[in-house]
């Protein structure tokens, strides 16, 4: 009697399974037309609707979305501009756009894949920073890969660890950059090598985002005030020449420096706060009229270990880019990737 009971209620449980799981499926009719969907969702505001494979623009489906319950699920795969979206999807590349994509048309995107963890929209048609800057400052959950437009002609890539304006200052057509153009530098917090040299920079904020930079070359600029090169504990390599700098003491922090330029800071009356930069092995301070010839020889006698250079003829000159860390970092530059000096460069 208890096997029978038993073998009865299984029947029977089974039976509940089967026709609970008919009445779930009858629960959602096959839905094709964007109308359908809509009146369906309207009239039973479901929390789950799957809606297998559908050919419905992006837009279509956030319409869909924001008529259902604010906490809903909502399943789809759909093809849209050749590509392939699922809302399962953790990855969204939209570099193959035939156009330039919103920043309201992205914010719609990520509330219909509510995985997506990297979006990249470097394509052709890539958004401008009016667009973004909101979007990114929303999600700091996600990964953007996008261009940054610093002014007329200077642009990079977000996930860029090594940028050079290359600016030429023989080209009188040169498009300088302001400390004002530099503030979205922010938005490439992996940069480790900057060039920004011949430009029209200022004010220094802009590195507190990058503690981490190892090369910088500020070259040329009207800047008066380095107190911000003091927390850049990480710099390797430092052009300054040619700037409007007196007080060179924050540098005394920067211990891991192989080589510093500081020609034609002719501003600059002392270099005994330098004491202590026990790494450096390359000095350039031609045309630093400030100095007296007996401060330029006990600066010599503190760095016997560092070839200084007070007599070079030029900035640039006797010697300085004939080296191998140049090389190495124009490599980088031209690359757009930083790779520490101690690290060799990739085959050719």
């Amino acid at each position: 009697m208890i096997g029978t009971a038993k073998r009865i209620g299984a029947t029977l449980f089974a039976l509940w399974l089967t026709c609970a799981g008919m009445t779930a499926f009858a629960e959602q009719p096959v839905l094709t037309s964007l109308s359908e969907i809509l009146a369906y969702v309207d009239e039973n505001q479901p929390m789950e609707l799957d809606l297998g494979s559908v050919r419905l623009r992006p837009g279509d489906l956030y319409t869909i979305r924001q008529h259902m319950p604010e906490k809903a699920i909502l399943h789809f795969t759909t093809r849209w501009q050749e590509m392939t979206i699922s809302d399962t999807d953790s990855e969204l590349d939209l570099r193959s756009l035939p156009y330039r994509i919103t920043g309201s048309e992205l914010e719609q995107l990520i509330v219909l894949l509510p995985n997506v963890r990297k979006i990249d929209v470097t394509g052709r048609y890539y958004p401008s920073n009016k667009e973004m800057i909101p979007v990114v400052d929303s999600h700091p959950e996600i990964e953007f890969v996008w261009i940054i437009r610093l002014n007329t002609g200077h642009a990079l890539c977000s996930t860029d660890t090594a940028y050079s304006s290359f600016n030429d200052p023989t080209n009188q057509s040169l498009v300088r950059m302001t400390s004002k153009d530099l503030e979205v530098l922010r938005y490439a917090p992996g940069l480790k090598a900057l060039d920004l040299g011949h430009n029209s920079i200022t004010d220094l904020d802009f590195l507190q985002y990058f503690p981490d930079l190892e090369l910088l070359i500020l070259g040329e600029n009207p800047i008066e005030d380095i107190e911000i090169l003091g927390t850049l504990t990480h710099l390797k390599y430092l052009e300054l020449f040619s700037v409007q700098i007196s007080d060179v003491s924050p540098l005394a922090n920067c211990t891991e420096l192989l080589d510093l330029n500081l020609s034609y800071c002719k501003k600059v009356t002392d270099l005994s706060v330098l004491s202590g930069l026990n790494a450096m092995e390359r000095f350039w301070g031609a045309h630093m009229d400030g100095l007296s010839e007996d401060q330029k020889e006990q600066f010599i006698l503190s760095y016997p270990q560092t070839d200084v250079k007070f007599n070079a003829i030029h900035a640039t000159s006797d010697g300085w880019r004939e080296h191998e860390r140049y090389d190495h970092y124009i490599w980088c530059l031209k690359n757009h990737t930083w790779i520490s000096f101690d690290q060799p460069l990739p085959a050719d």
